[in-house]
């Protein structure tokens, strides 16, 4: 058992995105509602969770479903799909599910739903489980709700443990590439810029320096607006702020070199007062979508490990910056190679056009992939 509590400094240093508790985010109806929360899928779009449910009686079996979230911290989880388990199967028992995605194909997920039951020692105590090959028990069927793929059920040939199999689609994204580079015309004029010169916090008074919510962009996850206001005030220098986590740090002073400090939440600002408006990109994010959306060898890539940020070019009168990713990750070699294919090392660069004013991004170039010799 665990008991105490966890240090808030612990958690500090991570990425804003997995710094978010699980009630802020999801409505308390759905928790009482049984929902056991999976975690993110691979392209941290999505969170996934299951329902069991079952009648009162002993002889009702049990219903199982899987969802979709779709995650934006700035909000409530929203629900994207959901799609009932193991269709046309009668289970008579609570099952232990268990998600995969595949490395290389990025249009389903793979469930498994076993109930485990521990082989019996002579001695009395419970013996390590036998991982055994799995044999059909029943043709798959495929007679099932959208979404849901194919459905089988199999039996271990020593523990007589049933095993349920679903490969169920994963939700499409909202806009397809095209639509979406089409929609991002470098140049072109935003009808509805975000944010907004004047736009007042979401949430009635909200302190300064709160991430704002985006007004108008479409994938508002990836992106934060904070907005800080700046006073002179000689003295003793301040307590550091608390680290929200998301606004960067830097240092603000006046044209004489002398230092500024921030305004701590509804502190009102007696005389002049300088603001600061941060924008800032979850390049993690903006990653792994340009991967999966416009990259021709995204079914070949497993993982990044590390990355380079160079800013190419800003235009002040279209507000875009061209920015290039260089990157190393790991990615299965070509199908046509001979030979057990394992994941190596590779090379490659991304182009991407973000929108100051949309908050958006739009890819504007992939490079190939070029292994890297003598890393794996």
């Amino acid at each position: 058992q665990l008991s105490g509590q966890l240090s808030p400094r612990l958690f500090r240093k991570l990425p804003p995105r997995v710094c978010v508790t699980l009630k802020s985010i999801v409505d308390e109806e759905f928790l009482w509602a049984g929902h056991i929360f999976l975690g993110f899928s691979k392209c941290g779009r999505y969170v996934l969770s299951y329902t069991s449910s079952s009648g009162d009686d002993d002889f009702s079996f049990y219903l199982y479903h899987l969802y979709w979230w779709e995650f934006n911290v700035h909000s409530k989880l929203r629900l994207v799909r959901q799609v009932r388990l193991f269709q046309d199967e009668e289970i008579y028992s609570d099952l232990y599910l268990t998600v995969c995605e595949w490395p290389g194909d990025s249009d389903k997920v793979i469930v498994f739903g076993f109930k485990w039951v521990a082989p019996w020692h002579p001695c009395g105590v419970p013996a390590r489980p036998l991982v055994t090959p799995l044999s059909p028990h029943r043709a798959p069927s495929t007679r099932s709700a959208p979404g849901l793929q194919v459905n089988m059920m199999l039996m271990s040939d020593e523990n007589h443990r049933d095993i349920y199999v679903s490969a169920v689609a994963v939700p499409a994204p909202r806009h397809c590439p095209a639509c979406h580079r089409a929609g991002e015309t470098p140049g072109e004029t935003p009808t509805h810029p975000w944010p907004p010169p004047e736009t007042p916090p979401a949430v009635p008074g909200s302190p300064p320096g709160e991430p704002h919510p985006p007004g108008s962009s479409p994938e508002p996850g990836y992106v934060n607006y904070t907005k800080l206001r700046y006073v002179l005030e000689p003295g003793e220098p301040p307590d550091e702020l608390e680290d929200d986590k998301i606004s960067l740090p830097f240092v603000v002073t006046d044209l004489s070199g002398r230092s500024l400090r921030p305004l701590r939440d509804r502190a009102t600002a007696q005389g002049q007062y300088l603001t600061v408006e941060q924008l800032t990109l979850d390049f993690e994010y903006v990653i792994n979508e340009v991967i999966r959306n416009d990259a021709a060898w995204s079914r070949q890539f497993c993982s990044f490990s590390d990355y380079d940020i160079v800013i190419l070019e800003v235009c002040p009168e279209t507000n875009q910056v061209v920015i290039n990713i260089g990157l190393l990750l790991l990615a299965f070699p070509s199908p046509d190679e001979e030979g057990q294919l394992r994941p190596r090392t590779y090379h490659t660069s991304l182009k991407v056009a973000w929108d100051l004013n949309s908050g958006t991004f739009a890819t504007v170039g992939v490079g190939d992939l070029t292994e890297v010799k003598g890393q794996t």
